[in-house]
């Protein structure tokens, strides 16, 4: 009886450790083996206008604008706007500072009475949840957007070396086949190659693909300081 008990109890200790483990995104296949993570600070909890860093990587000069809210309602019909705009400098030790301005915007329309009120969110027809301008000292503005499509959000990343990312968000949780509702992180991806993965899940991390040249790390870590600071239920 005891050897049993024994053979028994390490697997549920197991379980159980998992299950208090903070929950991670899960990462796509065969990305986590070329990838360097860095912890977050300055994601979750988060204060106003506290600099974001991670590994040699810091958003720092931030200008975080209030959430501004409008509505405008005739008889049982109503249309709303809600929009923040941030801003920051993202510096790493040998780089050339990359500045960035983002702005957050989220469309809603509201049928029925205000107390029994149906809501639609719009934003995907009005244009992206998030539109960032990032300049890398030296070189033209680039190009951030990221925009609502059937539930899911999905966007693009321009380069200072000509070429152009796709931005997808992820619902999976590590070592669990549930996926949330709302996104864990978000993955950059050059075709079917990840190139970096955002965890916005508890204090948040980055993984950077390893091979990646060093102003190109620069260059998605500055992405990636405008994702962890994306509220993706603007509006709600």
């Amino acid at each position: 009886m005891h050897a049993v008990r024994l053979a028994v109890i390490p697997p549920l200790l197991a379980v159980a450790l998992a299950a208090c483990a903070p929950a991670q995104v899960r990462l796509p296949e065969g990305f986590g083996a070329h990838a360097v993570a860095y912890e977050v600070s300055g994601h979750s909890p988060r204060r106003f206008n506290q600099p974001v860093r991670f590994g040699p990587y810091s958003a720092q000069a931030m200008r975080e604008g209030s959430t501004f809210a409008w509505s405008v309602s005739l008889n049982t019909l109503g249309v709303g706007r809600t929009t923040k705009p941030y801003a920051y400098t993202l510096t790493a030790p040998g780089q050339a500072p990359v500045e960035v301005q983002c702005r957050t915007r989220a469309w809603t329309a509201g049928v029925g009475r205000e107390s029994q009120r149906t809501t639609a969110d719009l934003t995907a027809l009005a244009g992206p949840l998030l539109a960032c301008g990032l300049r890398p000292d030296g070189h033209d503005v680039q190009l951030l957007e990221v925009a609502r499509q059937g539930g899911r959000l999905h966007g693009r990343l321009s380069a200072p070396w000509g070429r152009e990312y796709a931005v997808r968000d992820l619902h999976g949780y590590d070592g669990s086949p549930i996926a949330g509702m709302e996104p864990a992180g978000y993955a950059i991806a050059d075709g079917d190659r990840t190139l970096a993965v955002v965890d916005v899940l508890n204090g948040g991390r980055v993984h950077l693909d390893r091979t990646l040249a060093d102003d190109q790390r620069a260059y998605f870590a500055a992405t990636a300081a405008a994702l962890l600071l994306l509220d993706p239920a603007l509006g709600e």
